[in-house]
């Protein structure tokens, strides 16, 4: 199985699948972008039997560029492992106090973020394409855990994975707009070009904002690999709407 680990001790494992040409839809994990389940399931079982994991014990939602959280407890196992129908619906970042549930977000460009405070024994994996991202998900999702879970900024490390590079994702107006109305100097994530339109820097932005939150920079690990460039190894939305979804997850035994 081919993933990327971002993070793996005793007690924690985090990391990113990769495309693979040998594996049924190219290794794609994502339910909501085809028809052949049955496909998508055999590629996460395959990641699981790589974990020592079951996938009975993961925990997905079905997103929808919302900045909506999820608190995920034990009720919550096995949502979305299987079927998209009981996925934790129309959310975007799902966190958990829980040990030995797995937790995911699917992207193609869009910017996967995880967070992991050892002190409050807490996991957090984030969503954040351009919409979550002006709608603050990151921040908001780092406000709830300084304030309905006690954690403390300066203990959280951060995870920002694979997505569309800066120099890649071109926008019009309207999204700009969004994110000049951010509340927090943005100009240095926008570059104007000739043809009216403009190159932002999504990861950039998430940055920012755990770095607002008092996350210590070297707590904050990026990933420089780039969904849009990098086709042997990450599904690109921009390139291919049709396209499938790499993982981005987290788990703590």
């Amino acid at each position: 199985m081919a993933y990327m680990n971002w993070y793996s001790i005793e007690e924690l494992y985090a990391g990113t699948t990769l495309k693979d040409t040998e594996k049924p839809l190219d290794n794609s994990m994502a339910l909501h972008t085809t028809d052949q389940v049955d496909a998508v399931i055999a590629n996460r079982k395959e990641l699981m039997k790589e974990l020592n994991f079951e996938l009975e014990n993961c925990v997905f939602a079905n997103q929808t560029h919302s900045s909506n959280i999820h608190k995920v407890t034990k009720k919550d196992i096995g949502a979305g492992a299987f079927s998209t129908k009981d996925a934790i619906d129309n959310c975007d970042a799902l966190y958990t106090r829980e040990k030995n549930i797995l937790l995911g977000v699917f992207t193609a460009d869009c910017v996967p973020v995880l967070i992991y405070d050892k002190e409050q024994n807490i996991i957090a994996a984030i969503h954040a394409g351009w919409k979550g991202t002006t709608k603050q998900i990151t921040k908001k999702m780092i406000d709830t855990l300084l304030y309905d879970e006690d954690s403390n900024a300066s203990e959280l490390y951060a995870y920002i994975g694979p997505a569309i590079e800066f120099l890649n994702f071109e926008v019009g107006q309207e999204v700009v707009d969004e994110i000049k109305a951010l509340p927090f100097e943005t100009d240095c994530f926008i570059i104007p070009k000739e043809n009216g339109k403009f190159l932002v820097d999504l990861k950039g932005i998430n940055y920012q904002m755990l770095i607002n939150a008092g996350i210590p920079d070297t707590h904050i690990f990026q990933h420089h690999g780039d969904t849009y460039e990098d086709e042997e190894n990450y599904f690109s939305y921009r390139k291919r709407k049709e396209d499938g979804r790499n993982l981005t997850f987290i788990l703590q035994k």
